[in-house]
């Protein structure tokens, strides 16, 4: 726990305190800059979460459309998935297995 501790506080100041010291430089009021921040954070989650997974699979899964895989990657998520989408189970696809690990 202790660790934990230290490492959140060692990261508050590049990922919180800094970007929002940079806005309120560049003018915006204090409210302003959080939000701004907390919507660019907002935007790097859905990106590292939902939209670059999405096009992984979408390439991988040759069936998958990238809404479906958008879907798949909410899904398993923010659910215990509910088994509509399973990657790895088309036939034929080049280290199924390896695959099939890496993804779970």
């Amino acid at each position: 726990m202790l660790v934990l501790t230290a490492s959140v506080q060692r990261l508050m100041y590049p990922l919180v305190h800094a970007p929002v010291a940079l806005f309120r430089h560049a003018g915006l009021e204090a409210r302003l800059a959080s939000s701004v921040h907390f919507a660019l954070l907002l935007a790097l989650l859905a990106l590292c979460f939902f939209v670059a997974p999405a096009f992984v699979f979408s390439a991988v899964e040759g069936s998958w459309t990238f809404l479906d895989a958008t879907y798949f990657c909410f899904m398993s998520l923010y659910t215990v998935g509910l088994g509509d989408y399973v990657p790895g189970e088309q036939p034929g696809q080049k280290h199924r297995s390896l695959y099939k690990v890496l993804v779970m």
